[in-house]
């Protein structure tokens, strides 16, 4: 069985006891607003208590109110939902919506447990390649033109992880071209309010009207943004059918959030000097890391949005060829002490970069630079 890389990743950096540079989880933690810090610790008995229909509202509308305000989104709180979790909230959307041998369309690379769920409940997984010569925009032409059968499900995740590629108009233009009208459209939206040089896009925001004829709905979750380890800061929002029924279903497949969690999310929605403040430091962070990967032989892409930047794999590393983005992260680990991600995709093989690191990280790299070697 394959292992998921990040366990194997951190069993290393746990081996190495601190000498690695790790650039593949990244070490620098991201901290709780204090007045959010402070009231979990005032509030933590609420944690046993379930959430009763006052907390549910007040959730509902604050969502409600962060999708107007973030990306101009009239969703009532009625069609919000909020989950224990990004991939339960895909588990439960997908039992709800798929049958066998529905088609789904997926985005390589992207985040991959959308298509393992679907692939589970035996659905037709169908990939669309993200082409770095096209800014990371999904290639949909040539799969509109090679199936006559409608595709169900269309699943995309903007801003992309890793790629940082964002929901342009012309992307939810051509999404809308090969939707049918029993098709949903899809968006993992994980990173959706860390978009840097422009306003932050949404299939449920202005500019949507090519796909207003398919269901749209839309992942929402804050576990990058606000540390809080299993307290869930995560929603569902879209159609009203689509959002009934999976409300539904959630009634007997996961156990009631608990006060604390509901109240947690509530505050987090509510913070808007926080997603401020991380605007601010992520495109800092990445800037930085962008200039000493170059600086080291490393070939950047542009990172308009997400938490993390992504090279290409050289084709060699101190002289010796490597064939894939697993081969290169494992030279890099055992021969330098150094921690990357890697991603091999059926096109293109790819090194991952997370932009929490300490400064002192970003020199040790610098100073690798020379031993590292990189030929392209």
């Amino acid at each position: 069985m394959t292992r998921y890389p990040f366990t194997a990743i951190k069993e290393k950096l746990i081996q190495r006891q601190g000498r690695a540079l790790d650039f593949a989880v990244g070490r620098q933690s991201v901290p709780l607003p204090e007045t959010i810090d402070g009231w979990i610790q005032a509030n933590a008995g609420e944690a046993l208590l379930p959430a009763g229909r006052d907390e549910l509202d007040e959730f509902a509308h604050a969502a409600s109110a962060f999708l107007a305000r973030e990306y101009r989104a009239d969703v009532p709180a009625s069609r919000i939902l909020p989950t224990p979790g990004g991939r339960a909230a895909m588990s439960a959307f997908i039992a709800c919506v798929l049958r066998p041998g529905d088609k789904v369309l997926v985005t390589e690379p992207g985040y991959p447990a959308f298509a393992r769920l679907a692939t589970n409940r035996h659905a037709e997984v169908l990939v669309s390649f993200l082409d770095p010569e096209n800014a990371f925009a999904p290639q949909l032409a040539s799969i509109a033109e090679a199936d006559n059968e409608p595709i169900r499900v269309i699943a995309v995740n903007y801003p992309n992880n890793p790629t940082g590629a964002r929901l342009s108009s012309d992307v939810v233009s051509k999404l809308g071209e090969i939707a049918a009208a029993s098709t949903i459209l899809f968006n993992d939206a994980t990173y959706g309010p860390l978009v840097y040089d422009e306003a932050p896009g949404s299939l449920l925001g202005n500019g949507t009207s090519e796909a207003s004829r398919s269901e749209m709905v839309e992942l929402h979750s804050f576990s990058k943004l606000f540390p809080l380890g299993p307290v869930a800061v995560s929603f569902l929002a879209g159609s009203e059918e689509t959002m009934q029924s999976v409300s539904t279903y959630s009634e007997f497949v996961w156990s009631p959030l608990s006060k604390l969690q509901l109240k947690v999310t509530t505050m987090c929605l509510q913070d808007e000097a926080r997603l401020q403040e991380l605007r601010e430091f992520f495109p800092a962070q990445l800037r930085a890391l962008r200039q000493t990967l170059i600086g080291a032989g490393f070939e950047p892409y542009p990172t308009p949005a997400g938490v993390y930047t992504i090279c290409p794999v050289p084709a060699r590393i101190a002289g010796k060829i490597v064939a894939s983005a697993d081969e290169a992260a494992h030279r890099l680990m055992n021969e330098f002490d150094l921690a990357v991600f890697p991603l091999d995709t059926t096109r293109h093989s790819y090194l991952r970069f997370s932009s929490l690191y300490h400064a002192e990280d970003l020199e040790r790299l610098s100073r690798l630079g020379p031993a590292l070697g990189l030929e392209h």
